[in-house]
């Protein structure tokens, strides 16, 4: 079992004991086990000693990643490295620089007498430090980097995650967790699906009734703790991507005030999740909260505005509905014109903001329509349902592949990590249950495929982290450079390596969770006993009254039983009191209550 009572894949686990307890024993002419594999790799023999080693920035641009860096090294082998503002380096040092003969996200890493991460920009340089980080071998003073020289660069410019805060709440603690993991593997965006039925996440100040009745839960963020994580997650090149989900998922909103966002009057039924899209004082707030959103999320070149799965079947029913299909000019059954109308409505005040939309496949292809999607506008297919993507790309299109099999990880499917290596980027399929009866569509190459997106829903924010971190690491493979011929037990191999890193660069402590009745809803029938560990030194400590754990919170010293419904969060501690990383967290609860 896995820390959070999953069944895990025996092999990479052991692997992953392996790694953590015997880095310093690796065999020195062992390539570095990198994670995604480089495009250019040129392996040497001999070794540059960590001991002493600073840390040097060339640029006053690349302080907070040389900061960043020290902690990581620290961390990951124990190891304090002297961070110097400037200067050209000596031998021994750790170098980043900026180079301007690299162009995008290109980057170069050397290691002879002394190591030099370069690239054009901080997100290039933050890449090959990532590189720096996987390849050193021991700990502390024995630590050494192997010399080798990487010239590399990405096959595909979006690399993406989608975590689902609305459904379920995720704390920001935990969300740091999954930036730590998207840095690891060079995953370029975190998508964060901030509203839904259940929640509206976003702490809106011009319409503060959406937030008051979250059901997820949790509570919403503030604007503080959001504009932390923005802040949190650009040091590491990982930029969060909003997610305002409209027309439909808008449960919360219509809760919120009924007779404001609702599509009154219908029949048989009044639609409890779709906003009256065709009011304009609904439009006009829609256009609101996008202006908040992304006053909040300033480093993102994209918003996401949803526009999936929106029910308006009955929409036609209501007054204001028909008001407007008169004032357009629209036939009595034209709510789906009013939708393709929305989305270009929002898609503007995005542009408004400098920003390019991202829209769910959830448009088709009606070139007779009064209101045609602009073409720049990126498309995530995922359901490959209403616009298959060749046609997406034929009509001029920009795509980005979040194909619900195999990248849609729904609880815990250890099959998810081969099946995703198995897969390339222009595979796509809709939804099965089968693996091995998937029909697939196979594109052929294209520029306007930009990348592609693990989508994570409806997980509880206790088993994400276990949930993604060897899928993800297995898109990231298979999307930066898929021409690397890799075999399966070789990725293995370095996953395992890679993984037991962001072990330590978490600082978590990891739960093994045994007598759940029901994993995915943390439900046990008479009690659970739990375990906790953590894999770098420190005292856990822990509460089961839900508040956050200090350094005067009870010590772990053996197995918790947990026999009624309980709240427990746990840390870990230093000798200084200090908590180390993010708190685990997750409520438990007994059947039937």
């Amino acid at each position: 079992m896995n820390p959070l009572g999953f069944p895990a894949i025996p092999i990479l686990l052991g692997l992953a004991m392996s790694a953590a307890n015997c880095a310093a024993d690796q065999p020195t002419d062992e390539p570095p086990n990198f994670v995604p594999w480089p495009k250019q790799a040129v392996f040497q023999p001999g070794q540059m000693p960590l001991a002493g080693a600073r840390i040097v920035a060339g640029s006053p641009t690349l302080l907070p990643l040389e900061n960043l860096l020290a902690k990581e090294i620290e961390a990951a082998i124990h190891l304090e490295s002297k961070v110097v503002d400037g200067g050209p380096g000596k031998p021994g040092d750790m170098v980043l620089a900026l180079d301007a003969g690299l162009t995008g996200e290109t980057y170069r890493l050397s290691v002879d007498s002394m190591a030099r991460a370069s690239g054009a920009s901080y997100g290039a340089v933050a890449m090959a430090s990532v590189n720096l980080l996987q390849a050193i071998r021991g700990e502390g003073s024995a630590a050494v980097l192997p010399q080798m020289r990487l010239d590399d660069s990405p096959d595909k410019a979006y690399r993406g995650l989608m975590i689902d805060v609305a459904r379920q709440y995720h704390s920001i603690d935990n969300l740091k967790q999954i930036v730590e993991l998207c840095r690891l593997y060079k995953i370029r965006y975190l998508q964060l699906h901030l509203t839904d039925d259940q929640g509206f996440m976003f702490p809106s100040k011009a319409f503060p009734k959406a937030h008051a009745q979250v059901q997820n839960g949790g509570k919403p963020y503030t604007l503080e703790e959001l504009s932390g994580l923005v802040a949190y997650a650009d040091v590491r090149n990982v930029t969060i991507v909003p997610e305002f989900d409209i027309p439909g998922h808008s449960a919360a909103l219509n809760r919120s005030d009924p007779d404001f966002w609702m599509i009154r009057g219908t029949k048989p039924y009044e639609h409890h999740a779709s906003i009256n899209f065709a009011r304009d004082e609904v439009i006009a707030a829609c256009t609101t909260i996008i202006d908040e959103m992304c006053q909040v999320f300033k480093s993102t070149p994209f918003f996401h505005i949803g526009g999936d799965e929106a029910d308006y079947v009955f929409a036609d029913q209501n007054a204001q509905f028909q008001a407007t299909f008169k004032r357009l000019g629209l036939g009595d059954k034209a709510q789906h014109e009013l939708y393709r109308r929305f989305l270009t409505l929002m898609d503007a005040a995005v542009k408004k903001n400098g920003k390019r939309t991202i829209v769910w496949e959830g448009f088709g292809h009606e070139p007779d329509s009064k209101f045609p999607i602009p073409k720049d506008v990126i498309v995530m297919v995922y359901e490959n349902r209403f616009y298959q993507p060749d046609d997406l790309i034929k009509d001029g299109y920009t795509i980005i592949n979040a194909s619900w099999t195999p990248l849609y990880v729904l609880r815990n499917l250890t099959e998810y990590t081969q099946k995703i290596f198995d897969w390339n980027i222009e595979k796509f399929a809709a939804f099965t249950k089968d693996f091995s009866a998937t029909p697939w569509r196979q594109l052929p190459a294209s520029d306007r495929l930009s990348g592609s997106q693990v989508c994570s829903w409806e997980q509880p924010q206790a088993v994400e982290l276990g949930n993604l971190r060897w899928p993800l690491a297995a898109m990231a493979e298979r999307v930066w450079n898929p021409q690397a011929g890799k075999s399966w037990p070789d990725f293995q191999h370095r996953l395992a390596a890679t993984d037991a890193l962001l072990e330590r660069l978490v600082h978590t402590v990891h739960w093994q969770c045994d007598g759940l009745a029901s994993v995915e809803e943390r439900m046990f029938e008479h009690s659970l006993t739990l375990t906790m560990s953590a894999a770098v030194p420190g005292t856990i400590r822990f509460t089961l009254d839900g508040k956050a754990p200090t350094a005067d919170s009870p010590a772990y010293s053996s197995a918790l039983t947990i026999d009624q419904q309980t709240f427990v969060r746990s840390g870990l501690f230093d000798a200084s009191g200090k908590m180390l990383g993010s708190l685990t967290e997750d409520h438990f609860r007994k059947t039937g209550k």
